[in-house]
């Protein structure tokens, strides 16, 4: 149960903290791999912390949800106070660690802890605005994991997870607009603001702005200098594949609710990312 409260599975989201230290051929120092791997457990930690507020706002709307329901907080497996006092301890163990690395980075966390505070609290209430907070959580990740270990991230890196998080959010979204529509379920009080039609649209637009910015970054001449390998336009092809294969499950299996549970139990993207990440990580560590 405290497992389910601190959403261990979603911890798979702070492996953008590793991006920089992939990408910059520096994976295998052993130093800046131990320091990123202590910044994970750190962030994961108060990542769950933000979890548990978010489900303390979230209780009574949780309730009506037909999974969310199932939330520790939400079905009172779990009281209020213990809660609270396991996301303190969180907090303080992560913080912790963090700072033991980095003061920088310690910095980037506590600006990440304070949005996503004021999300749970007001902000995913904004339209449009909410997508923009979340997606501004994942390129803290990555600016973490530069920071840490001294590298200067590429516009591209920074793009290209900014794109990728929009697109989730939007599509994780709209599941929740189409229970309202169809069930009249009203999970969170921003899906009013919201109709399929338009999230469609997003959706749309997002995935196509993904797709040729990818391009974009594998034809760049600063990539192409950097990895100068023929190899680079074989990725295309599993992100595109990606791409397709999250649109079919928002659209046709109707399953995009929750990003890391698709992740988990689709086969088909876990054998994309696995070909996109073997190919690049021999384009970078097996020249």
């Amino acid at each position: 149960m405290i497992f389910s409260l601190l959403r261990v599975k979603h911890w798979i989201k702070n492996f953008f903290i590793f991006f920089p230290l992939f990408f910059s051929a520096e994976l295998l120092d052993i130093v800046k791999l131990k320091n990123t791997a202590l910044v994970f457990l750190g962030f994961s930690l108060i990542a769950s912390c933000v979890y548990i507020i978010n489900d303390l706002f979230d209780r009574e709307f949780d309730k009506v949800h037909s999974s969310k329901k199932n939330r520790p907080i939400a079905s009172g497996k779990i009281s209020v106070v213990k809660a609270i006092a396991i996301a303190i301890s969180c907090l303080s163990i992560g913080l912790t660690l963090v700072y033991s690395v980095s003061m920088n980075a310690l910095y980037l966390t506590a600006f990440y802890l304070v949005i996503n505070f004021l999300y749970s609290y007001k902000l995913k209430q904004l339209s449009i605005i909410e997508f923009c907070i979340v997606a501004s959580g994942f390129v803290i990740r990555i600016l973490i994991g530069g920071e840490i270990n001294s590298i200067i991230l590429s516009q591209w890196i920074i793009i290209m997870v900014f794109l990728l998080s929009i697109f989730l959010a939007v599509s994780k979204r709209r599941d929740d607009v189409l229970q309202y529509e169809t069930e009249n379920k009203k999970n969170r009080i921003v899906v009013e603001y919201y109709s399929l039609e338009f999230l469609d649209k997003i959706i749309n637009i997002v995935s196509s702005v993904l797709i040729v910015s990818y391009l974009l970054f594998i034809s760049s001449s600063e990539i192409q200098e950097r990895y100068d390998s023929i190899f680079l336009l074989l990725t295309f092809v599993f992100v595109l594949l990606g791409v397709f294969r999250y649109n079919q499950i928002t659209y046709v299996m109707k399953k995009s609710g929750s990003p890391v549970s698709v992740l988990f139990s689709d086969l088909f993207l876990q054998v994309c990312i696995l070909f996109w990440a073997l190919i690049f990580f021999g384009i970078i560590y097996l020249k």
